[in-house]
């Protein structure tokens, strides 16, 4: 018979604390490393849903603004209502009776603490259309395109409006982001203006800005 030696000595105790301290290194560098990638997906998306929500917002109120003073039979006379810095109410027949009756023919927008509001029919309370908007600014232009101050209460003012640039600044929603970083920007409209100070926090934002021509008014 052929013999063998038999090692039946298994492993000592150093020898598994020496195991189980690799694999606690192991599982830590595995555990760091997915919360870190994890960290840094919820921050792009983020990122992505507050730009989203920024365009959608620039897009409603363009589409919109846009139609101001829209009068098929030339009878239901709609205008500007109010053009000030933050909130910008006007009138579209939309259905086209002659009359600014339906709730959509009296439209106006505004800043509602932190949320883009929508209110129609001449309601007060503006509905949110658009969450984490830090700043809203309306700036108003003639027919030369030469910017001005429409006067509160002077229809006739109020009726020179002829596009209107729209800026707004949007906050992601999660004000931790990945690596801490201070925000320490000022966010300005297209005159170098500025529209937000900066807030030094860790919330990233995004600033839009678009000029709405207005084009039934004045017909």
């Amino acid at each position: 018979m052929t013999g063998y030696i038999k090692n039946d000595r298994g492993f000592t105790l150093i020898e598994l604390m020496v195991a189980m301290a690799i694999a606690g290194i192991v599982m830590a560098a595995i555990v760091a490393t997915y919360r870190s990638q994890m960290r840094t997906h919820l921050t792009q998306q983020s990122i992505v849903d507050m730009h989203q929500n920024a365009r959608a917002a620039i897009h409603l109120m363009k589409s919109e603004i846009q139609m101001a003073g829209y009068d098929p039979t030339a009878s239901a006379n709609p205008t500007v209502v109010t053009a000030t810095d933050n909130d910008f109410r006007f009138q579209i027949d939309a259905d086209g009776d002659g009359a600014i009756a339906g709730g959509n023919e009296d439209i106006r927008y505004g800043l509602s603490g932190t949320n883009l509001g929508r209110a129609t029919g001449g309601a007060v309370n503006l509905q949110p259309v658009a969450e984490n908007i830090d700043a809203l600014e309306f700036i108003y232009f003639d027919e030369n395109l030469s910017r001005f101050v429409p006067t509160a209460g002077n229809q006739a003012d109020l009726n020179r409006v002829r596009m209107v640039q729209v800026t707004l600044v949007a906050r992601a929603d999660d004000p931790v982001m990945a690596f801490k970083q201070v925000n320490d920007q000022t966010y300005t409209n297209q005159f170098g203006e500025t529209v937000l100070a900066a807030q030094n926090d860790t919330s990233r934002r995004a600033l839009l800005s678009t000029n709405i021509w207005c084009r039934n008014m004045g017909m």
